[in-house]
């Protein structure tokens, strides 16, 4: 099968950087592990009031992360700090709980977020069964959060939570300052204290953790500038066994320090991102919508056992306000992609202008630190891992097959899906009399369905109507077999899977 040509020419920040890339596939020596972090994730008011759709009567927070997505799909693990919480009902943002719409979270997965940092207003609002909702609805859509536990024997088997990928072993802690740390609470939010940070750092050494990555909830909002109990903070996870501390809650990105020691003959990092801003925002202020993606290369050398951080660096974002047919609409924007015009983005010039003065301010604070780099995208690409997103129900990057070739993870991840560009000829359904099939997806493009992910869906044939090619299967004279089929078929992944009847091979209104 044929790919798509152009997708190989999804290159870090330039084509000189082609040899380079491909450094980061693992080999015989070397394996990689591509970490990506951002800021606070939280939904307000706005984007949920944006994101319902009238004519389903449901939510639908994809258009969010439209563009991003191919970006964020990239990452092995993908982490950010979500103030919000699932499955406590339909009250949503009403309380203390910060409830939001379970398709939310979906969102988030389709959106390659893997990791989520929960020590925060939300999870101290919750009661044991809100939070055991909560986690339940996290655990089965596949996201891991941390930052809160159920009691204290929770708390020390999931914290740090160790990840492990391509024999890499990264531990995750977070904490929220101004918390006090009560282990006598159940759900436990993980509050913070000097001593209790030391013990958990030890622990993940103890536990075998090649690199460890704090998450702190700290700092004044909409102070762009750290203050000094950050700095004492950061001192002390780096001193105590943390290889990178980041930062969320005050809303705007403030300031970054990497540096690199030889210690007993190993590259160590000390990495602070003080805060990353707003991955998702609405305000009226740019700075608070301009945000930062954090990308982390480690490197494990098979030779010498040893693990280091290969590549540090970021991607600036913004969360852009457009018109959607008279109603305001956000997306977070990969911003040096719309300043080239890779990427065609519904904005006005005033708001390209408040994203590009953000922008630079970011560039400004980060200057000289860590370096700023660029997936290059463009509309056919954003379209055709938004298509591959919607046939897969699953992020690209939940395959553990997936490797750090920039070029080689969407070939991958579209393979079986997407090929060279070609008129699909539909082919009429012909039969005599009424036959039931079962619909199972619609999309704009005819794509051909990878039947060894999906092998209850042998033998299934599109048509075209409406402007959308409709996916059918099956093919029945008794309604009621058609019906059982159907449940078969939903069980299976495509819930929202219907009976169609066609009469002389024309389908029944």
């Amino acid at each position: 099968m044929k790919f798509k040509t152009w997708l190989i020419a999804i290159l870090l920040f330039s084509s000189q950087n082609i040899n380079a890339q491909l450094h980061y596939v693992n080999n015989d020596t070397s394996n990689f592990l591509k970490i990506l972090l951002v800021g606070d994730l939280s939904l307000n008011q706005q984007i949920l009031d944006a994101s319902f759709m009238k004519s389903t009567n449901k939510y639908d927070f994809q258009h969010i992360f439209h563009y991003i997505r191919p970006v964020l799909n990239l990452g092995d693990i993908v982490v950010g700090n979500i103030d919000n919480s699932f499955g406590q009902g339909k009250n949503y943002l009403k309380d203390g709980l910060k409830n939001a719409p379970s398709e939310y979270g979906v969102a988030l997965k389709y959106a390659g977020f893997n990791l989520l940092m929960n020590a925060n207003k939300s999870a101290v609002y919750q009661d044991l069964e809100q939070w055991k909702s909560n986690k339940k609805f996290l655990d089965d859509i596949h996201i891991t959060q941390i930052g809160s536990f159920e009691h204290e024997q929770d708390r020390y088997k999931r914290n740090p939570t160790v990840i492990e990928k391509y024999g890499i072993k990264v531990a995750f802690l977070n904490y929220m300052e101004a918390l006090p740390f009560y282990p006598e609470v159940s759900p436990l939010v993980n509050g913070l204290r000097e001593d209790i940070v030391k013990r958990d750092l030890l622990l993940a050494k103890n536990r075998g953790a090649d690199f460890t990555i704090v998450y702190m909830n700290w700092g004044s909002e909409f102070e762009t500038t750290e203050n000094e109990a950050q700095k004492k903070l950061a001192d002390l996870c780096l001193e105590n066994g943390a290889n990178l501390v980041v930062g969320c809650h005050p809303n705007v990105v403030q300031n970054a320090n990497v540096e690199e020691d030889i210690v007993n003959g190993k590259i160590t990092s000390s990495i602070v991102f003080y805060s990353l801003g707003n991955f998702i925002s609405t305000s009226a202020n740019p700075l608070q919508n301009s945000a930062a993606i954090v990308e982390i290369i480690l490197e494990k050398d098979k030779r010498k056992n040893v693990t280091f951080v290969n590549d540090v660096s970021y991607i600036p974002t913004f969360t852009a306000m457009y018109d959607n047919e008279g109603l305001a609409q956000y997306a977070i924007m990969p911003v040096s992609q719309v300043e080239k015009n890779n990427v065609t983005v519904p904005l006005n010039q005033t708001e390209i202008q408040w994203m590009k003065g953000a922008t630079e301010q970011i560039r400004q604070r980060f200057n000289g630190r860590v370096k700023e780099i660029e997936y290059e995208l463009s509309d056919a690409i954003i379209d055709d891992v938004a298509e591959v997103l919607t046939v897969t129900r699953r992020p690209l990057n939940e395959d553990d097959e997936f490797t750090l070739g920039i070029n080689k993870h969407l070939l991958m991840a579209l393979s079986g899906f997407m090929e060279e560009d070609t008129d699909y000829a539909s082919q009429p359904i012909m039969h005599e009399g009424v036959i039931y099939k079962v619909q199972f997806l619609s999309l704009r493009r005819e794509i051909p369905i990878d039947l060894d992910y999906y092998k209850h869906l042998k033998g299934y044939e599109t048509y075209f109507e409406g402007e959308y090619y409709h996916y059918v299967i099956g093919e029945f004279r008794n309604l009621k077999l058609a019906n059982d089929f159907c449940l078969d078929v939903k069980r299976n992944g495509h819930k929202y899977a219907f009976v169609v009847a066609f009469e002389n091979g024309v389908k029944k209104k």
